[in-house]
């Protein structure tokens, strides 16, 4: 299983060796295949590459926050001369730039990003030294002191007017008016995603895993004044990703238990207000760990492929039908284990945002990684 802080592991291991090794093209998912398109995906929006191999030939990038069709960043790392390297790229409305100046921390990786406006963006590093949460005001990056209770490499935020969340591994924080505040969390609680709507909804989403003890989902709700966990009582899968329509409108992917030699599913839900409803449907072919909506009922879900080649896969819910899209293809060779971490939508005009990986076959038994970016064309 590849996901939330076991997934980021796995990238940021893999980034430190200069080739990875390339599965034999004869070689077959073991557990499913990629679904055949969907009657309608005739009428489905494409995704085109927008950002692809402009970093070093070791990076990835992590997360995305879009403030309208002008405006976004992506985060991640890339390695030169073996040594990580905190990317943060922003998109102008015209092309995307790599920052560095003014003010933009060192840190060994970015791994989370949100964005309140153009004028108001967090970001989330980490390295060796230390973790680093950094502020954009619209001019410079400046450094943010972080809570007591810290990430541990992998925390994940999420930011609305005046206030921002940062996710550790014993903590839900919380800072405004320049003061954190801890929600601590249970023994063997694991977030992977932290959403927000307000300052007084937001959603907190992962999985309750202790030894001598079963396994169950985690989903607390964020009410203003409390965390309230309303997880169905007998679930065990694992959540990987939220996103919040609205205050009575929840969506989230979910994989299913690990069994040995068994295959694990996607699973994506929706909360109603009251309860959690299994809409699943033929959503397969990816272990999914990316999910956002453009607030108006259309849902987008997207992960890692399984198997090593094609393409990116994602699966678009509208008017209640899923339709299955592939992602485009990077030109200038051949391709291949094409993996989202995060989606985004680009503003109100109905187009979205991926930021993920790819490989790039180098020779013989090698690849290179790289980042990547694509659009949907609606």
């Amino acid at each position: 299983m590849k996901t939330g802080a076991y997934l980021k592991i796995a990238i940021v291991t893999a980034l430190t060796a200069a080739t990875v090794a390339v599965a034999p093209a004869t070689v077959a998912a073991t557990d499913s295949t990629v679904p055949a398109p969907s009657a309608g995906q005739a009428s489905a929006p494409a995704w085109h590459t927008s950002l692809a191999g402009t970093l070093s030939d070791n990076s990835a990038l992590f997360d995305i926050a879009s403030v309208g069709p002008n405006a976004a960043w992506a985060v991640g790392v890339q390695y030169i001369d073996g040594i990580g390297q905190g990317v943060i790229v922003h998109w102008n409305g015209r092309t995307w730039q790599q920052q560095s100046t003014p003010g933009v921390p060192p840190t060994g990786v970015w791994h989370a990003v949100d964005a309140v406006s153009a004028h108001d963006v967090w970001a989330y590093g980490w390295d060796q030294q230390g973790e680093t949460l950094a502020h954009y005001d619209g001019k410079r990056w400046t450094q943010t002191p972080l809570p007591d209770e810290k990430g541990y490499g992998f925390a994940k935020l999420a930011a609305v007017p005046g206030k921002v969340w940062l996710v550790s591994n014993t903590a839900i924080n919380s800072y405004a008016h320049g003061v954190w505040q801890s929600t601590p969390l249970q023994a063997g609680v694991s977030i992977t995603a932290i959403e927000a709507r307000t300052s007084n909804d937001a959603w907190a989403v992962g999985q309750f895993a202790y030894v001598g003890q079963p396994s169950r989902s985690v989903l607390l709700h964020w009410d203003g004044s409390s965390w309230t966990d309303v997880a169905p009582a007998d679930s065990a899968i694992r959540v990987t990703a939220v996103y919040q329509e609205s205050a009575r409108s929840v969506w989230v992917t979910a994989l299913t238990p690990y069994v040995e030699d068994e295959p694990q599913q996607t699973k994506v839900l929706h909360w109603d207000g009251h309860s959690w409803h299994d809409v699943t449907g033929p959503v397969g072919g990816l272990w999914a760990g990316a999910i956002t909506g453009d607030g108006k009922g259309t849902v987008w879900v997207s992960g890692d492929p399984y198997g090593y080649e094609g393409t990116a896969l994602y699966w678009r819910l509208r008017d209640g039908v899923w339709t299955s899209v592939a992602g485009d293809a990077v030109p200038g060779g051949q391709t291949q284990s094409y993996d989202v971490e995060a989606l985004a939508p680009t503003g109100r005009n109905g187009q979205f945002w991926s930021v993920g990986h790819y490989g790039l076959i180098t020779g013989e038994s090698t690849s290179a990684q790289y980042e990547l970016i694509q659009r949907s064309t609606r």
